[in-house]
């Protein structure tokens, strides 16, 4: 059998009759047998044609997720968790080893459940490290770049798709926030998909479309407060459609819209009992300028082709148009003027819509300038059918090189600008608010030269629960211009994530080191500079400097040897 096997194989199906009829005779079984493995060779050969097809069309989209994957995970575990990276491990380990995310304070941490719940698995997998914790924002800002192109691609053209693309990949801000342990990418990839599914559902009242937008919205809203913009979005988006269209609807339509108002305002009404509602409602702030700034610098470019390109968009599809601009306004407006602490991350989530626009406004240069070009082209000297012909020829010729051009001068501008990177970084800087302190280092050093007896005193307490498994005190200071008591539990006497004694002045700080024979003082740059001068002074004359290493510094004092 194995010798017809190699025999046969040269051969088609249609061959099969005579190849039995001019060598042995074969039964039945051998015949299907040997039918078997044809239809195993022609699906091989049909899938590998396939695959070399689908790779031959994509072969852009695949590359730029290629290099941008290798961005977003080179190095990744090298730089130390900061501050808000370290509260999400923890919630992940005490989720991990106790099934519940609650600090050792007793206070259960349910912001972003769904983030510390993908971290803890990814502690499960690959043991608890920096690179582990970091992992789930780099396969959410894999999946970004992915489905801003499928956006772009499904609502314009491959050409919007891949130029949508490469500016998410290539991204400073994208890249940076990819490579946090925190739930940013993660609300950025569902907001987008929502957003998507949305639109795809009210155009074409499929049911998986539904059913996707609940999972998709409800991964969103369990990712970041932020997600529930999505509920005011999606309604102003419906009542200016409804009023648009001017038209009579059916009781069909009339009963789905009534559901959809029902839905959006029981979860409106979820929204206040968290207190998100009254939060916005009682927060009256101005950081406009502040956030433009940080806009225009971390966008460069894109920004500036972004703002045509909405009415780019609006012209081609106005209802697309209105959604994709609603989610920017709305967000943007709820931050600017309603947020307490100023972050250019709490933007971030609406990022690639900007992108999306900005592609928008390149492809109607592409197809302005391929028009433009065609237009001038003379072929009164030719033949009509020559002149036709040549006509046609230059048409086909002419759009892949407009296309080509632009995307080499894409690329020019993005190397010029410093918020596009093609190679990779050993850290990023997140913005204000943010302080990337190696707090690593410093706790390495602490736990290499402690004592069992010795006390912790840290201005930021959940590092030191994460690299060091304990915080004895936490030395307080104004951490967002609101005093320190929202950090506190138990009438302000200990921190929330570590449990940790509060030191709300100096001399609760000599005190403890006074009846303390030795102890180790941790802070970085940031909090020291919020320090009280009398905290300052007495750290810097009453104990020793051990180390002061990039943006952190670590001090000790030792009482053995006091009379």
């Amino acid at each position: 059998m194995i010798l017809f096997w190699h025999k046969f194989t040269d051969y088609n199906v249609i061959q099969l009759n005579q190849l039995k009829a001019n060598t042995l005779i074969l039964n039945m079984p051998d015949i299907a047998f040997v039918l078997e493995l044809l239809n195993i060779k022609f699906y091989y050969l049909a899938t590998m044609k396939y695959r070399s097809q689908f790779i031959k069309e994509n072969i852009l989209i695949i590359l730029i997720v290629v290099l941008g994957s290798s961005l977003r995970l080179y190095n990744l575990g090298n730089e130390s968790f900061w501050f808000d990276e370290t509260i999400s491990s923890i919630a992940a380990i005490a989720l991990s080893e106790n099934g519940s995310p609650v600090f050792s304070s007793g206070l259960y941490y349910g912001r972003a459940i769904l983030n510390t719940f993908l971290i803890a698995l990814s502690f499960g997998v690959f043991g608890v490290s920096e690179f582990a914790g970091r992992f789930p924002s780099v396969i959410f800002g894999i999946l970004t770049v992915i489905l801003a192109y499928h956006i772009g691609s499904v609502w314009g053209n491959k050409r919007i798709g891949v130029i949508a693309a490469f500016l998410v990949a290539f991204s400073v801000w994208e890249i940076a926030w990819s490579r946090q342990a925190r739930m940013y990418q993660q609300l950025q990839f569902f907001y987008l998909l929502s957003l998507y599914l949305f639109y795809e559902y009210i155009s074409h009242r499929e049911k998986k479309h539904l059913y996707l937008l609940i999972a998709s919205f409800a991964a969103t809203i369990l990712s970041h407060v932020f997600g529930y913009t999505l509920i005011v979005v999606f309604l102003v988006f419906l009542a200016v459609s409804a009023m648009k269209q001017k038209r009579s609807i059916d009781i069909h339509e009339k009963r789905v819209a009534l559901y959809i108002i029902l839905i959006f305002l029981f979860l409106l009404g979820m929204a206040y009992q968290k207190g998100v509602i009254s939060q916005i409602l009682h927060t009256q702030v101005n950081y406009y300028d502040e956030y433009i700034y940080f806009l225009k610098k971390s966008l460069g470019f894109s920004l500036f082709l972004a703002i045509p390109g909405v009415t780019v968009l609006m012209n081609r599809d106005w209802s697309k148009g209105l959604l994709l601009t609603l989610s920017v306004v709305i967000p943007f407006y709820l931050i600017f003027f309603h947020v307490l602490l100023f972050g250019i991350r709490y933007l971030y989530f609406v990022i690639p819509i900007v992108f999306i626009f900005a592609a928008f406004f390149l492809d109607f240069m592409i197809e302005y300038i391929f028009h433009t070009a065609c237009r001038k082209s003379d072929f009164s000297g030719a033949g009509a059918g020559e002149g036709k012909k040549t006509f046609s020829s230059l048409k086909a010729s002419v759009k892949p090189l407009v296309y080509s051009v632009t995307l080499i001068a894409l690329i020019v501008f993005m190397h010029l600008s410093p918020a596009f990177t093609f190679m990779p970084k050993n850290d990023y800087d997140l913005g204000p608010n943010a302080p990337r302190s190696d707090f690593r280092t410093a706790y390495s050093y602490v736990n290499s030269h402690m004592q069992p007896e010795d006390v912790i005193v840290s201005t930021w307490t959940a590092p030191a629960q994460f690299y060091l498994g304990k915080n004895d005190y936490w030395l307080t200071f104004n951490v967002d211009g609101t005093g320190f008591e929202s950090f506190t539990i138990k009438n302000g006497s200990r921190d929330k994530y570590a449990n940790s004694i509060v030191l709300k002045n100096t001399g609760m700080l000599e005190n403890v080191t006074q009846n303390h024979t030795r102890g180790w003082i941790v802070t970085d740059n940031l909090a020291w500079h919020k320090l009280s001068p009398q905290s300052k002074d007495f750290i810097e004359t009453g104990t020793q400097q051990e180390l002061e290493y990039s943006n952190i510094r670590v001090y000790m004092w030792d009482n053995t040897n006091t009379s």
